[in-house]
């Protein structure tokens, strides 16, 4: 996995104006650790299809098997390693942290036996005898233990005892005189006993001042009779820090003889949780694994973060035919043109990262090396660019970028006159098709979509307008503007649209009018195919029970008869065990007479038939010849001279041989 290192990640262009930033937050959101929240924002378009192959491969894994995890990493990866080099000894509360890692590896690993993801997980290391001597130098509380050491067990055996002698001593002093003091309880301040004395017996009690109350009327003293004891317990606690510090030296050398398998588990714990997050990430967003084509087929394709503003998204359908290189996209203003484009860049520059996509199963984009795009309004007061200028510079790096790219252009070269903006946006739709880039480009030009019109490496495509803008996309036919009816609806003045309408070249206004009609006509094409496609998969799946329910019946058919074999095998054997032991004798030639009749005589039940509604059949039984004019839950109705029979479809068989021995 590809991603930022020290922490700023430098953004392409596109990937801003794509907002790529916005939809790793949300994946962020998904994660356990720190770490792998940092890395998920930071994360960047992989460099090889088998990086991501391997990446997908491993969130599909953990999305089919239904599990969940929750992961916890003590610090950065990398951090541990440092601390460990510029110090004698890592402190308490880190070689805490450490502990509870290797708990959490160690819980992990034991709950991960019986997993289907149980290769995710044995790569981590064991650490039975790093925990063994953590616990026993840290109780769990995150203190050092009385006996982890026997120097550290003497050292706080011996001031428990002075602590002990000196509150001994000073509740005497309280008890033998109370109305000295203004709270009859020994006090402890900045780690020294002291009596809180009132402030005008001060001079009464001999001693150390170390501390007034807020209001001035109490002084806490340490008095001289302790003295000597509180010197005691001062190098007691320097002997202490010592003795914990020798301590810490030493679980610090364990340490860092595991470093590489501790940082290495760090690391991958965080890919863990990352790889976890990717795929509850899927699953929120109902998301798919792409498959990497060479052409770009988009299957009910939606925009991620404004799916998550509004769940009433209208879905996007591209499918770019092979050969075709540009699309052109036309409609109207707030048709939906830009979203089309940030959809389709968003779905790409999420593949490449390793995710899932807001698309159907069997949704196919090409893993481009690069992914330009020339997307909302580029001028820079800073540069002392124009907007033209900006824009000409965004489409000049994507010209001098690898062949094998994604271009978005949105209004492209609308920035200029018609005229000349129509001719370079033609010459620079016709070069980047020429280097077999891939390009979506928007555009409200008459003469670019006739341009588009006429080439075979290209194709029109448009944002369905009604009565209002539908968010459809139809390929094949561009769309008008329909900047008048659009200002009609927002409530310009009658007489500006009456006057616009006047101005209007009639040549251009035939053709928006062709382009309505080839709209409209496409519509209906698509809503019957539709409705074909619906008729087609009815019949496919009724087609399928059928062969179901005929193989059912065959098994049924063949298992009476088998039995009815076995049975009278076993009855042949009976007679002939009887004949060899009775002989020939008159009854028993009667009884053997007698079985094979009632055997030979048996009569087979009939294959079952299914004939076609409005084909001629037999009925078996009345042996007569009718036409099948409906069928229902597995029956057949046959008309025999307008009486109808219901019957079942062992009772009626085929006369297709007869007619064709008869031809």
């Amino acid at each position: 996995m590809e991603t930022a290192k020290g922490g700023v990640v430098t953004r392409t262009h596109a990937e801003e104006v794509l907002e790529l930033s916005k939809v790793l937050k949300s994946l962020s959101n998904f994660c356990n650790t720190e770490a792998a929240k940092k890395r998920a924002v930071s994360l960047s378009p992989m460099e090889t299809q088998t990086a991501v192959e391997s990446e997908l491969e491993r969130v599909e894994a953990i999305q089919r098997s239904g599990e969940t995890a929750e992961f916890y990493v003590p610090f950065e990866p990398g951090f541990l390693r440092t601390q460990v080099e510029g110090a004698l000894f890592l402190p308490l509360e880190v070689l805490v942290r450490v502990r509870r890692f290797f708990r959490f590896v160690s819980v992990l690993k034991a709950n991960s036996k019986n997993s289907k993801l149980k290769s995710f997980f044995v790569r981590l290391h064991a650490y039975p005898g790093l925990l063994k001597e953590l616990d026993s130098k840290i109780d769990e509380a995150g203190a050092m233990r009385d006996d982890a050491s026997p120097g550290l067990q003497r050292i706080r055996t011996r001031k428990k005892q002075i602590q002990h002698h000196i509150r001994q001593l000073l509740n005497t002093m309280l008890a033998e005189q109370p109305n000295v003091y203004t709270g009859l309880n020994v006090v402890e301040r900045a780690g020294h006993f002291v009596l809180p004395v009132k402030s005008n017996f001060k001079k009464q009690i001999k001693g150390i001042v170390h501390s007034y109350s807020n209001s001035g009327e109490t002084i806490f003293i340490e008095p001289m009779a302790i003295t000597e004891d509180a010197a005691g317990l001062i190098e007691l606690d320097e002997h202490e820090r010592l003795e914990i510090e020798s301590i810490l030296r030493r679980l610090t050398d364990i340490i860092r003889n595991d470093m590489t398998a501790i940082e290495d588990d760090i690391e991958y714990v965080v890919s863990l949780d990352l790889w976890f997050a990717k795929a509850r990430f899927a699953n929120d967003q109902k998301a798919n694994r792409p498959v990497f084509d060479e052409r770009l087929n988009i299957i009910n394709g939606f925009h991620p973060i404004l799916k998550r503003i509004n769940d009433r998204v209208v879905p996007l359908n591209l499918k770019l035919n092979s050969g075709k290189r540009v699309l052109l996209l036309s409609g109207p203003n707030a048709g939906g043109k830009t979203v089309v484009l940030k959809t389709v860049g968003l779905i790409v520059l999420m593949a490449r990262c390793g995710l899932f996509i807001p698309a159907d199963e069997g949704s196919t984009v090409p893993f481009f090396d690069e992914l330009f795009a020339d997307i909302g309004d580029e001028q820079s007061i800073e540069s002392q660019l124009s907007t033209f200028a900006a824009h000409l510079k965004q489409i000049r790096k994507a010209l001098e970028g690898n062949s094998n790219s994604l271009v978005l252009l949105d209004e492209l070269m609308s920035q200029t006159s018609v005229e000349e903006g129509s001719a370079l946006a033609s010459a620079i739709l016709d070069e980047f098709s020429r280097r077999d880039s891939i390009v979506l480009a928007t555009t409200h030009n008459e003469n670019l979509k006739i341009f588009v019109s006429n080439r075979e490496d290209m194709i029109n495509a448009g944002m369905e307008f009604t009565d209002r803008p539908t968010y459809r996309l139809i390929l094949g036919v561009p769309q008008p503007s329909n900047a008048l009816r659009l200002a009609n609806q927002l409530g310009l003045q009658s007489t500006v649209l009456e006057k616009a309408a006047s101005y209007l070249d009639e040549e251009k206004v035939s053709v928006n009018r062709l382009f309505e009609d080839l709209s409209g006509q496409l519509k209906v094409v698509e809503e019957e195919r539709e409705k074909l496609s619906s008729l087609v998969d009815d019949y496919e799946n009724k087609l399928a029970a059928f062969n179901i329910k005929k193989k059912q019946e065959s098994d049924e058919l063949r298992s009476k008869y088998r039995n009815e074999l076995t049975k009278a095998k076993r009855d042949i054997e009976k007679l002939i065990k009887a004949l060899r032991k009775e002989g020939p004798k008159p009854d028993m030639v009667g009884k053997t007479r007698h079985f094979f009749k009632d055997k030979l005589d048996f009569k087979a039940p009939a294959e079952p038939y299914h004939p076609d509604v409005g084909e001629l059949v037999r009925i078996r039984e009345l042996r007569r010849i009718g036409q099948v004019v409906a069928e229902k839950q597995g029956k057949y109705k046959i008309s025999l001279q307008n009486i109808f029979y219901w019957v079942e479809p062992t009772d009626i068989e085929s006369i297709k041989e007869e007619k064709e021995v008869r031809s």
